[in-house]
């Protein structure tokens, strides 16, 4: 018989043995530390954000759950990011994701989920999952053969090759000072703006904060926050392993884009051959000739309630999501 039960030192072991069968030798996979930190518990103890399928006494598959607050008008509903998903090959189609799912929906209002694979997605629209809209993906490539390598074709002889439209932004005239912020202590939803009062967003507490936004060991760098000086126009961001992460951003003028792509260019590391970022901003804002290519698919935020009155207050909804909100590259 399966039983789903909750992440603890009691199956600490099991799990590094499932985790290392499933995901190989990627160390915060399995590893307790990460593992606590990423679902936001304690060390130590049971943690129930993090679900186990066991039969036998051996851990067949796992969900993850990332526990924050859902911004929806005036209230902030208790929710949950679903991610990391893995049954065991020889137990696919049996019901035991399904068995993982209805354990976690037990736990809050409502369960998000962001960008699931194609099939994870159709999975989900079936069990009664429903989409929301959200923000466009867009990119800067750092090198050219990065868009043919994100399509698969053959890329090798312009690997190396500097992108060329990147002169727009190093004119000397976007060349503006940044001063950093200490993100921890700025309010931080003063300085980042949704579209509509209607929007819904994660709810960015002290809580969060510290948790998402400080480095964690050498698992993760933090987010740091920066200001164009003298304007109301911010961005955050991080970089991890080739790509730049703008985790947010808040334009006061649409130029002021060119000018952060300027800073950045400035200080990315050399292995870095992108920059990504949310487009949350409306289109005539960030202008029409910014040298960025769009994803060919946008941000899907799909989510989980049974609650009718929660499900009527969010449904059509736009969804202001960012880098920095689920499980995103952490």
């Amino acid at each position: 018989m399966i039983e789903i039960v909750n992440y603890s030192p009691t199956y600490e072991k099991q799990h590094f043995e499932f985790a290392t069968r499933m995901f190989g030798k990627r160390r915060k996979r399995r590893n307790p530390d990460y593992i606590y930190w990423k679902f936001r518990g304690e060390p130590g103890k049971e943690l129930p954000s993090f679900k186990l399928a066991v039969e036998k006494g051996e851990i067949i598959g796992q969900l993850g759950l990332i526990p924050c607050y859902l911004k929806v008008g005036m209230k902030s509903i208790a929710t949950q990011w679903a991610c990391d998903l893995m049954v065991d090959p020889a137990y696919r189609g049996k019901g035991v994701a399904k068995l993982l799912y209805e354990s976690a929906h037990q736990q809050k209002p409502i369960t998000l989920g962001s960008d699931p694979s194609p099939s994870a997605e159709k999975s989900m629209l079936r069990s009664g999952y429903k989409k929301l809209k959200s923000s466009t993906k867009q990119f800067i490539p750092i090198y050219l053969g990065v868009p043919l390598q994100m399509k698969g074709l053959p890329y090798k002889f312009i690997k190396s090759v500097k992108n060329p439209f990147l002169s727009v932004y190093r004119q000397t005239k976007y060349k503006r000072e940044f001063q950093q912020l200490d993100i921890i202590n700025e309010n931080h939803h003063d300085l980042f703006h949704t579209k509509t009062a209607n929007d819904l967003r994660i709810q960015v507490d002290d809580n969060f904060k510290n948790w998402r936004f400080r480095e964690f060991k050498d698992y993760y760098p933090g987010v740091k926050l920066y200001n164009l000086s003298g304007t109301k126009t911010y961005f955050s961001g991080y970089h991890h392993g080739h790509i730049y992460f703008i985790t947010d951003l808040e334009l006061e003028n649409s130029k002021d884009f060119y000018s952060i792509i300027n800073f950045i260019l400035s200080f990315l590391p050399e292995n870095i051959d992108r920059i990504r970022f949310q487009n949350n901003i409306h289109s005539k804002k960030l202008g029409s000739q910014l040298t960025t290519i769009e994803y060919s698919t946008k941000t899907s935020i799909i989510y989980y309630t049974k609650d009718n009155v929660l499900e009527k207050s969010i449904q059509k909804k736009y969804f202001y999501y960012t880098h920095q909100d689920s499980d995103e590259n952490i």
